[in-house]
């Protein structure tokens, strides 16, 4: 028994060492956590905080509008004022002078760093740019090549800086267009005072569509121009001064985003509601699957910023006088910072009086920097998916129109090219006014796959756009394409079938036979021509254009 009690001993004086050890920790921790409770209750009032869109109310912002409407804003303990935009209004100068806290803006945010402005970008809401050139299809313009010569409504350079890129890059100089200051007012497009307009493929296309005006999309993403848009932005003293108040605005807005995209219909619903917007619910519902396919929700985090594509923008920049020359992108590119570090930052601070936690420590960020390595390697896997998908049609599977392009790029430089079948169906317009996009949607799908099957895999098939399908029959002679012009046609004779309820759709097909020395937006154009003809019930087959 006496053997033992030096033990016991040992192990209560242990004991009581441990309880002092602890007390003293437990002093030092409150004195780490009184400044940290201190400035939880500075968030008692909300911040209030100014955010500067680029443009009016719409479907295009309505991640933010959404995160105010869901109380994200307010659980960051924030007040956001939203500002509308509008002609004459420029987020850039808005932030920079003070009159707002953040903005929405778009490759000016870049050009103006680039120039020695403090500008910080938060996110990348819009991983594809929405700006595109529109024209009237009655005019003829299809390409950028027919642009040449005639009267366009641009933004000054830094604001439609994709769509300068798209006219350098093709060897089309501003001078030879007919440039006019931009009204922002589609009615001038629409009554033949101009050519080209620019415009957003979410929102204009569609609106000229609803009217009976057939439209001719120029998109730059076709020509290999794809630009990030709606990068909200801030300053870098507004980080340096307020980094919590950042994180905080940044992680609500895109929580916003993410519910407004899964919450199509309650997102419409207030915007009509709270913020006046006054446009059919057909328009609002395309317009926000539109911006939902640029923002690519389902490939990458919503915001997410490639340093690397961000570096080729500017060095495009650069090539078309923008810019004087590349800058680094070290200071405007936010760091995110880690939500577990925001968490365990108070016993960090506790640990710094504890020597025995840094081992501790030590291992943390070992593992964070090998989670690190793991999500830029899964970014950029990403990264390679989307490029793929960039290719490929999200409704139907099919190649799409830049596939299409080069493809033809390629056929022309053949022996014998072949054929091209232009294919349109009939009064789409009625099905969609009638029955919905979704149906209409679903018959563009069963079109698909009915000639996909009839057809076999003789044939390159691929969507152009809307309910323009184009069949490539390389080495095919005129009587050959009019055979599978007859196979498609006895495939339409089926009705499709949309929600139980039979659909007879008609189709009118153009036929074009390639020339010599024709490009292959020529080949393209003739194609188109044969088709009208058809649709005007002439049974005309355009083989032996010249260019």
């Amino acid at each position: 028994m006496q053997a033992c009690r030096p033990s016991s001993w040992t192990l209560s004086t242990r004991i009581a060492r441990m309880k002092k050890c602890l007390f003293w920790l437990l002093l030092l921790g409150i004195t780490c956590f009184s400044p940290l409770q201190a400035s939880e209750r500075t968030r008692d009032l909300p911040e209030k905080v100014v955010l500067q869109l680029r443009w009016l109310h719409q479907p295009q912002f309505v991640g933010y509008h959404m995160a105010k409407a869901k109380g994200y804003y307010a659980d960051a303990g924030l007040d956001v004022e939203i500002r509308p935009g509008g002609k004459g209004i420029s987020p850039v100068q808005e932030v920079l002078a003070g009159r707002a806290d953040f903005g929405v803006g778009n490759t000016e945010v870049l050009t103006h760093y680039a120039q020695g402005k403090p500008l910080l970008a938060l996110a990348s809401v819009y991983q594809h740019s929405p700006s595109i050139f529109l024209a009237r299809r009655d005019s003829g313009i299809l390409t950028v090549a027919d642009m040449r010569g005639k009267r366009i409504m641009m933004f000054p350079g830094h604001q439609d800086a994709e769509l300068l890129a798209t006219l350098y890059y093709q060897g089309l100089h501003e001078r030879q267009l007919i440039p006019v200051p931009t009204s922002v007012n589609i009615d001038d497009l629409i009554a033949g005072r101009i050519d080209i307009f620019n415009a957003y493929l979410s929102n204009e296309p569609f609106y000229l569509e609803e009217r009976g005006i057939s439209v001719s999309v120029i998109n730059p993403r076709n020509y290999g121009i794809d630009f990030y848009s709606d990068i909200l932005f801030t300053t870098q003293a507004q980080e340096r001064l307020n980094p919590e108040r950042v994180a905080r605005f940044r992680a609500a807005s895109l929580k916003g985003w993410r519910y407004a995209l899964t919450h199509p219909e309650e997102a419409i619903a207030l915007l009509r509601t709270e913020y006046g917007v006054n446009r059919s619910q057909a328009h609002m519902e395309y317009e926000l699957q539109m911006s939902k396919e640029m923002i690519q929700p389902l490939y990458v985090e919503i915001g997410y910023m490639n340093p690397d594509r961000f570096a080729h923008i500017m060095q495009q920049l650069v090539e078309i006088g923008l810019l004087a020359k590349p800058v680094s992108l070290t200071r405007f590119l936010y760091q995110v910072p880690s939500e577990q570090w925001i968490f365990w930052r108070p016993w960090f601070l506790l640990s710094l009086g504890v020597g025995g936690l840094i081992l501790l420590l030590s291992l943390y960020l070992l593992m964070s920097n090998k989670r690190l390595n793991q999500e830029v390697a899964l970014r950029k896997q990403r990264e390679q998916e989307i490029l793929q998908l960039a290719r490929l049609d999200p409704l139907t599977g099919l190649p799409n129109r830049l596939s299409l392009m080069e493809q033809l790029k390629h056929q022309v430089q053949s022996d014998n090219p072949g054929c091209l079948l232009f294919c349109d169906l009939n009064d789409f317009k009625r099905i969609n006014d009638n029955f919905g996009h979704s149906q209409g949607d679903a018959i563009l799908c069963q079109l698909a796959r009915r000639i996909h099957d009839a057809i076999g895999h003789q044939c390159y098939f691929a969507r152009l756009a809307g309910d323009e399908f184009i069949l490539l029959l390389p080495g095919y002679d005129i009587r050959q394409a009019e055979e599978v012009t007859a196979v498609i046609r006895q495939a339409m004779q089926a009705p499709f079938v949309v929600n139980d309820q039979p659909m007879q759709v008609g189709i009118s097909i153009g036929v074009s036979h390639y020339q010599h020395d024709w490009s292959p937006e020529q080949w393209l154009i003739q194609a188109d021509r044969a088709m009208y003809c058809d649709k005007g019930g002439r049974v005309i087959t355009l083989a032996e254009q010249s260019g």
